[in-house]
């Protein structure tokens, strides 16, 4: 019995050790490995491209002055916001006021020589019609009376009473001319020659003392020229108002000598008038005389000869009478001369106008004022008449559409288009994300030390060709401020909601690629991962993700391709040593 129990302990004892043998074996057996596996899911798969740039308004403008001189009052401060038209600052306007007085003066002489040169040419237009008619009477009445000479002399050789009367009518009338041409002689002598000459000879009085003022006025500029206290176009400017003045008294003075012969010519003219007058009124008496006696035939006959002679006498009157047509030219060349002074005088009066004008700035846009330069009192170019470009007084910017300038790198200005989405982060707010697109694309690499158009990307990141790129923000932050950094993000291309797996994960170019599935099968009670190569439909292929269009299912393991690229770098932190 005890034999039996001790080999009942022994087989359990030897049971007891295989049993533990078996199972120390298998807790020591290694387990399977496992790599890294990546889930099928939904996301969005992007093409973007990300530069940092600067925000800066879409319109902005430096207000410069187009007349220069010292600031008397600045109205507006970096800050302040402004409308279109609005006052800025004004500048020192006494001189150029003091021009404007003088001219306007200037110009109140000119009108009223003006008006005086228009009466003038009227008066002379009215002697002139009212001698042409006159002498045009003058020949009629001769041509009838060699008329009625010529009948008498043939048909009644004796002085009728009508005769006496006809007479007697030419006397008065030969007479009523004398006085008529003795008035007009007189009033020319006494009153329009004296005006003229006085007119004249004012208006080159005036102009001359004007242009010896312009060229003493030339020759101080360009002594301050010399010293360096004027510019070069103060100068030109005096030296063109010297010589414009210069040829205005030569103008004058030849009109002063115009005028005293114009008047000599029409004084000789009125006199022979005159004498003419005086002869007819003799002929007239002589024909009055000789009609009361008893005209015999060879009286008759002389008659008639006298009567043909009254007639060529009148003749030639009529023919002087008309030739004072020259002299309504000559007023009227006078009235055209005197409207030019006054349109010539206006329109610098214009000009002085607007520079007055300009002494007051305004606001060429309506936005905020973002910079300030000058000071009240401070002295500033003008914006056209100095050799630089002026001085720049403010600045505006319209802060309600704001833009941010990127400068994207060459190898992806090619994927950028007008109208693509973006999304601008703001440095100084990181909370700040706006929406945005693309605006602008430059058509050529932006022109620096750095970008040229033969550069090259270098691994050290130097002679990087870079073009400028406009992001439109769409509803801008009244947080931005110009100057800020900003991180743009450039969508190329975006699918919403799509399976996708990391890129590492698939292997191929274009369409058709491969991906490796991982699933779980048992082996000797265990799981264990099972790899299969199965064939994918890609779609987009983003910067971190590719969009599977067949192929896999939504929650499917898929694992990693090893990495075949260069070694990479790893660093002990420990030791701070490095191996590849």
């Amino acid at each position: 019995m005890a034999k039996r129990w001790l080999v009942g302990c022994g087989a359990a004892t030897v049971a007891l050790v295989s049993v533990a043998y078996f199972s120390v074996r298998a807790y020591l057996r290694p387990k399977p490995q496992s790599g890294r596996t990546e889930t099928v899911q939904r996301g969005d798969v992007e093409v973007k491209v990300v530069e940092t740039g600067t925000v800066e308004p879409l319109r902005k403008v430096e207000v410069k002055s187009k007349a220069g001189g010292r600031v008397l009052k600045l109205f507006v401060d970096e800050g302040a916001v402004v409308r279109q038209g609005q006052v800025l600052a004004t500048t020192d306007a006494e001189e150029v006021s003091n021009q404007v007085a003088a001219l306007r003066a200037q110009l109140a002489g000119a009108q009223a020589r003006l008006e005086a040169a228009r009466k003038a040419a009227q008066y002379q237009q009215e002697q002139t019609r009212a001698a042409i008619a006159q002498n045009e009477q003058a020949v009629a009445a001769a041509r009838a009376r060699l008329r009625q000479i010529e009948t008498e002399a043939q048909t009644q050789p004796e002085l009728t009473r009508r005769d006496i009367e006809i007479a007697e009518a030419n006397l008065e009338a030969a007479r009523a001319q004398l006085r008529v041409q003795q008035d007009a002689l007189r009033i020319m002598l006494e009153t329009t020659h004296p005006q003229a000459i006085v007119s004249a000879q004012a208006t080159y009085d005036r102009l001359k003392t004007q242009a010896d003022n312009a060229a003493r006025n030339a020759e101080r500029q360009r002594q301050l020229l010399a010293r360096g206290f004027v510019s070069q176009q103060v100068v030109e400017n005096a030296e063109a108002e010297a010589q414009a003045l210069a040829a205005q008294v030569r103008e004058a003075r030849e009109r002063l000598d115009r005028i005293r012969q114009a008047n000599a010519l029409e004084a000789a003219n009125a006199r022979n008038q005159v004498a003419n007058a005086q002869a007819n009124v003799h002929q007239m008496e002589a024909a009055l005389e000789r009609a009361r006696r008893n005209v015999l035939p060879a009286i008759k006959q002389r008659e008639l000869e006298s009567a043909r002679a009254a007639l060529a006498q009148a003749e030639a009157q009529l023919a002087a009478a008309r030739s004072g047509q020259t002299q309504d030219a000559m007023r009227r060349d006078e009235v055209i001369a005197a409207q030019a002074a006054v349109e010539q005088l206006q329109k610098q009066l214009n000009e002085l106008l607007v520079r007055q004008r300009d002494t007051t700035l305004y606001a060429a846009m309506s936005g905020v004022i973002t910079k300030r330069y000058v000071e009240e009192g401070e002295l500033i170019t003008s914006a056209v008449s100095s050799f630089s470009s002026g001085t720049t007084l403010f600045h505006i910017a319209d802060l309600r559409t704001m833009i941010a300038r990127i400068n994207v790198n060459e190898v992806d200005i090619a994927r950028i288009r007008p109208g693509q989405p973006v999304e601008v982060r703001i440095d100084a707010a990181r909370t700040i994300h706006l929406a945005g697109r693309v605006r602008r694309v430059a058509p050529a690499a932006a022109g620096s030390a750095t970008a040229t158009a033969g550069s090259t990307v270098s691994a050290q990141g130097q002679n990087v060709v870079r073009f400028p790129v406009e992001i439109q923000i769409e509803k801008p932050d009244p947080r931005l401020k110009p100057g800020m950094s900003a991180r743009c993000t450039i969508f190329i291309a975006r699918r919403r909601n799509v399976l996708r797996i990391p890129n590492n994960c698939v292997r191929g170019e274009g369409p058709e690629a491969e991906v490796q599935v991982v699933t779980q099968i048992e082996r000797d009670g265990q799981k264990v991962e099972q790899i299969s190569t199965r064939k994918v439909r890609v779609g987009l292929r983003g910067d971190d993700f590719v969009e599977i269009v067949s192929g896999l299912k939504e929650g499917e393991k898929v694992r990693p391709y090893p990495f075949t690229g260069p070694p990479r770098k790893t660093i002990d932190l420990e030791f701070g040593g490095s191996a590849s």
